[in-house]
């Protein structure tokens, strides 16, 4: 099962700290993967409610905010591949003990433009 969400932010590749672009802005797209072997009493993996509250609250964090001034990614470039990193080690901390079913999170910057991170 999957859940997908979006919003607007901006952000900078930098390279030790320096920028190697002008600050521009994406309308990001955001999808979690949940999988399991099995079904729950009520015949689901995971509620699609439950993932649609935890990544529409990691997602808020970045909503018309820049990435480069967020804490998460101070020291390092806030690449598609980091930004799907942060995503997915979030999103599996906010499900609790049902993080475990969480399997990928890809984000595309726009269309055609996306990363994915697995463990």
């Amino acid at each position: 099962m999957a859940y997908e969400t979006t919003f607007c932010a901006t952000h900078r590749l930098t390279e030790d700290g320096r920028p190697i672009e002008p600050v521009h802005g994406h309308d990001w797209r955001v999808e979690a993967v949940a999988a399991g072997e099995t079904l729950d009493r009520i015949g689901v993996v995971l509620d699609f409610e439950h993932l649609k509250k935890v990544l529409g609250e990691v997602a808020s964090r970045f909503h018309y905010r820049d990435f480069n001034e967020h804490a998460a990614f101070a020291g390092q470039s806030p690449s598609a591949e980091a930004v799907a990193r942060y995503f997915f080690k979030e999103v599996r901390n906010g499900l609790g003990e049902e993080g475990r079913l969480l399997r990928r999170v890809r984000v595309w910057e726009a269309p055609g433009c996306s990363a994915t991170y697995a463990e």
